[in-house]
């Protein structure tokens, strides 16, 4: 612990050096600054082209002119540009000529970096090009899909992934930290490529990877064909590649709930080869308390039961993470990912049980901490092959992943009881609970796509493997007072593997009817086998089954007038290790939380339809959802005799879901735009479950505002508000709401950003 108590004053430090820093320059900021532009020219084949002439010129006065000529690694660049509208004249031997029109250098946006731009090869036929530049806004909405354009928000550079996500339009998460799209858990890409790892390790990732890494984060609602069995559809987050030559930053951020991190980047392009590598530390410490209450109903009597709790958590996540991109030829590429991520945690929770009575009188009064301490190691790599065929469109692309985890915790409990009148009764109970997890999976994943010569018939086929393996064990002991010895508690204690398999083939077809109309259709068959061995219980459980899974969707687009997609698939949901997990949780005596290895995979018919309209000034689409969920895995509550509460996973009958969703944006002027999205499930139970289970109808609510205002060029202030209620099938809720403030200021010709 001194290493990380350390650590953290050296975070601390930097976080007030930051915080002094901005505070100067922000009193002699420069109230009006000039523009700059720069750019990346490529050939064909990705390699720089050096001497190209470069003309940035004026549309109002013809003698405002500028020129340049590319870097060997074709990098080019203005400054001092004045404000108004400009034309960007490009020209190079052999190459066709390009202009790129109407860039609008202003107070609240007079920095462009247009990236990578490709010139073509001049022949007889061919003209020079002319493009309208639009700037990018920083959420997109097209045909039911989102963008939000992570580089282009202040709160990027100190936030991780994890934080950045709850920003974008549609996506939460559930009270167990989980990532929904409108309440379903979606497949989550990165760079195109599934992320196949379990819950507790998907979440490190997301936390330990900085937001200053990711050029853009996609919400598919409407996924390819690869996909489209996907409940909660697909986020794919796009990290940022770098620029030709090499480059790199630094990022140092520092926040007031007790966040720190520092990063840093460097990329390497030169012709068909691409390197990035990000390495960083976050830092977190969060306090916090609750309260609950309950009302445990018997025959004879009632038990009011109150409970108040604090904690402290403090997080330290080391990461890295290297990406090459390599071209063979023009047909033929690679791509390799390793990535590493740790979390050393020290949590501390206090809390306190109250049980009174219908006159509001304690009878039962005890107080317990629970001190958490462990560590996990997170390794991984990816590796994609990509074979482009003769006709445009055609691929075939072979992604292979391997991700290990080892992850232990000790966690120790304390339990005082106490009289009435709050003074110990003389009973008290010290117990220990050490986990140690070690888990890996592999996956191998082939899609090929084939479009016909009549441009007009796309076929999609493919298939995938996955394997996951956990070996857990706990080892659960008791102090025992008579001699202070630490006692073996075999109940409490258990060791077991997790194996489970996932075969999957697929095909599908889309047609294009006419213009801007276009249905596709498909499906494929997919086999689940688990198993777990129970050491403890000399026992095996196994269980396998085939399942199969048609989509189909249609698309019309009537230009400047109104997007619509209707969409059916069968979805399925299947029990992870956390809902098949038989080993008890006694962090909390009065609530016996455990798996159930009996549990059958869920699924569902799903009826969507999308509206949405897209205009220069404003976007807003509203999404209708009906779904028949079979054989609904849920979280079952039930009351001992003893008073306790057992807490497990069981199949129920099943339910219907009506869903409604909207989300938009709007400029409401050059300098202030906003963006908002909420979506209500509301469930429908079987009468069985009503009857048997006593469940209750009921709706989940989430919600996301998002707001950017850019007063001057050089300062950018984002804000963002989450509200969610996630309601439970047995009468109960989950309240959650954040919100998050980041201001952005570029200093000494914009070389040096502050965000805050």
């Amino acid at each position: 612990m001194k290493g990380h108590q350390y650590i953290w004053r050296l975070i601390t430090v930097l976080r007030k050096f930051c915080l002094i820093i901005f505070l100067l320059c922000a009193g002699t900021a420069v109230v009006a600054q000039k523009g700059m532009l720069t750019g990346n020219l490529l050939d064909d084949k990705k390699k720089g082209l050096e001497g190209a002439t470069v003309i940035l010129q004026s549309l109002n006065d013809s003698t405002n002119k500028k020129n340049t000529t590319s870097t060997k690694t074709g990098e080019f660049s203005f400054q001092q540009v004045d404000s108004g509208y400009f034309r960007l004249k490009i020209s190079y031997v052999g190459m066709q000529e390009l202009v790129i029109d109407s860039i609008h250098f202003r107070e609240e946006r007079a920095d462009f970096n247009l990236s990578d731009i490709t010139l073509k090869p001049r022949n007889s036929e061919t003209l020079g090009e002319v493009i309208v530049y639009a700037e990018k806004p920083l959420i997109q909405s097209k045909d039911g899909n989102i963008t939000f354009n992570a580089a282009e928000s202040s709160l990027s550079a100190g936030s991780t992934a994890g934080e950045l996500l709850t920003n974008v339009p549609l996506v939460t998460k559930d009270p167990n930290g989980k990532i929904t799209v409108r309440g379903k858990e979606p497949k989550i890409l990165i760079d195109d490529k599934p992320v196949e790892l379990n819950m507790q390790q998907l979440q490190d990732l997301l936390e330990s990877m900085p937001g200053s890494s990711i050029e853009k984060i996609e919400v598919m609602t409407n996924p390819p064909p690869q996909y489209a069995n996907e409940q909660g559809g697909v986020i794919n987050i796009v990290t940022k590649k770098g620029k030709v030559g090499r480059s790199g930053r630094l990022n140092i951020s520092g926040g007031t709930r007790g966040e720190a991190a520092i990063s840093g980047n460097f990329s390497y392009r030169k012709q068909g080869l691409s390197i990035s590598i990000n390495a960083g530390l976050g830092y977190s410490q969060v306090r916090g308390e609750g309260y609950s209450s309950r009302n445990n109903i018997y025959l004879d009597s009632s038990n009011y039961f109150k409970t108040t709790s604090d904690y402290k958590n403090k997080n330290l996540r080391p990461n890295f993470r290297f990406n090459l991109d390599y071209d063979i030829s023009k047909i033929q590429s690679i791509n390799f990912v390793l990535q590493y991520n740790q979390n050393d945690f020290s949590n501390l929770n206090h809390t306190t049980y109250t049980n009174v009575n219908r006159f509001d009188s304690i009878w039962k009064l005890s107080t317990r901490s629970v001190a958490s301490e462990g560590n996990s190691y997170n390794p991984g790599m990816n590796f994609s092959y990509t074979l482009k065929g003769k006709t445009p469109g055609e691929q075939l692309r072979i992604i292979q992943s391997a991700n290990f985890s080892l992850s232990n915790t000790d966690r120790d409990f304390f339990q005082q009881y106490y009289n009435p009148d709050h003074t110990p009764n003389g009973s008290d109970s010290t117990q220990q609970q050490l986990t140690d997890n070690e888990s890996n999976s592999f996956s191998t994943r082939i899609n090929y796509e084939k479009p016909l010569a009549n441009k007009k018939t796309y076929f999609s086929f493919g298939t995938y493997f996955t394997r996951n393996n956990s070996h857990v064990l706990v080892d659960a002991s008791y102090l025992r007072k008579s001699d202070g010895v630490m006692v073996p508690s075999t109940n409490l204690s258990n060791h077991f593997r997790f194996h489970q398999n996932v075969l999957n083939y697929r095909a599908s077809v889309k047609q294009i009817i006419q213009e801007n109309f276009s249905i596709t259709a498909g499906g494929s068959a997919e086999q689940t086998a688990v198993s777990f061995e129970l050491y403890r219980d000399q026992k095996r459980a196994n269980n396998k089954y085939w399942t199969f899974l048609p989509f189909a969707n249609i698309n019309r687009n009537w230009k400047e007038i109104i997007n619509l997609t209707i969409a059916y698939r069968r979805s399925i949901r299947r029990p992870g290790i956390n809902e098949l997990n038989p080993a008890i949780d006694y962090g909390d005596p009065y609530n016996i939380r455990f798996g159930n290895t009996e549990l059958q995979a869920s699924t569902a018919h799903n009826f969507d339809l999308v509206l949405g309209r897209t205009k220069p000034l404003y976007y807003i689409n509203f999404g209708l959802g009906y779904n028949i969920v079979e054989d609904v895995f849920s979280q079952v509550r039930t009351l001992l005799p003893d008073g306790k509460t057992q807490v497990t996973w069981e199949n129920i009958s099943g339910r219907h879901e009506y869903e409604l969703s909207t989300w938009g944006g709007m400029t409401v002027s050059k300098k202030w735009k906003a963006n908002l999205s909420a979506s209500y499930n509301y469930n429908v139970y079987s009468q069985f479950d009503k009857t048997i289970n006593h469940y209750r109808n009921g709706g989940s609510l989430t919600s996301n505002f998002n707001t950017t205002w850019s007063p001057k060029d050089t300062r950018n202030i984002t804000a963002s508000f989450t509200f969610n209620r996630i309601a439970s099938p047995q009468g109960f809720a989950r309240w959650s709401w954040s919100m998050n403030l980041g201001v952005q200021q570029k200093f000494f010709n914009k070389k040096l950003t502050i965000t805050k």
